[in-house]
């Protein structure tokens, strides 16, 4: 339980975590009455951000960059050149490239695809970094 909610970081995130969920499943439940789809993405978009920011000071993501410069640092959870932290960074670029298209593109149909597309990579970032560190802890 600690994993999860060990302290005030872990607790944040996790509820975030679960809320983002939430959020993904009640618009799949809820999407045939749904006519605008630029306020979800963008909300999924925010909310997911805010989660990726949490989940890496969590795991101390920001000791791993200064550890990639300075050996007297020590690490934290996964390292910059991890493939945990390759994966996400893939991850992070295909969701701003999403994002961005859903900007220009203002097709309801393209954007209701777009959501589902964000929601998948969302989810299976999370889902490197959560089952990973449920292996490692």
């Amino acid at each position: 339980m600690g994993l999860y909610f060990g302290n005030l970081t872990a607790l944040l995130s996790t509820i975030l975590l679960l809320a983002m969920f939430v959020f993904i499943g009640y618009t799949l439940v809820k999407q045939k009455s749904i006519r605008k789809w630029g306020r979800r993405i963008a909300s999924l978009a925010l909310l997911g951000l805010i989660v990726c920011c949490f989940v890496a000071a969590r795991d101390g993501y920001q000791l791993s960059v200064q550890a990639s410069f300075d050996n007297a640092v020590t690490a934290g959870l996964f390292t910059v050149d991890s493939i945990q932290s390759t994966l996400c960074c893939i991850g992070g670029g295909i969701i701003a490239l999403i994002c961005l298209l859903s900007i220009f593109i203002k097709n309801q149909k393209f954007r209701k695809v777009v959501f589902f597309v964000l929601s998948s990579a969302i989810i299976i970032k999370m889902l490197v970094i959560e089952i990973s560190r449920i292996m490692m802890g």
